[in-house]
């Protein structure tokens, strides 16, 4: 069965962007924008999550505990604020990115990892 990616980002106009984009690559994907939802979920096909911070509050730090108990590979994505800061990747995340994103590192990290899951 073909694995697919899992997009968790508050604001649904951004979810719609990447979900579109991954699409458009031949990457197949799954949007939430709730958190109660995402913790919920069935993580057996995913492969990778995207997880955009902006927006949520601090219980999205539980999100990211589950995922880590989980051994669920995710990304974290930083809002634009957070360039100039030393940021600490979560506990458990396969890295972290910046917005903005750039497309063609966003693109190829995201194959690469998913070719890493074969």
């Amino acid at each position: 069965m073909k694995k697919k990616v899992l997009l968790i980002c508050k604001n649904k106009k951004n979810l719609e962007l990447l979900s579109n984009f991954l699409k458009k690559n031949g990457i197949s994907s799954i949007g939430c924008h709730d958190l109660k939802e995402a913790m919920s979920m069935d993580l057996e096909e995913i492969s990778l999550s995207l997880i955009d911070l902006s927006g949520y509050n601090r219980s999205v730090l539980k999100l990211l505990s589950i995922f880590f108990e989980k051994r669920a590979p995710f990304i974290v994505i930083y809002p634009p604020q957070a360039k100039d800061k030393n940021i600490v990747p979560p506990p458990g995340s396969s890295g972290v990115l910046i917005k903005p994103l750039n497309p063609k590192m966003l693109l190829t990290l995201v194959k690469n990892f998913l070719q890493e899951d074969i």
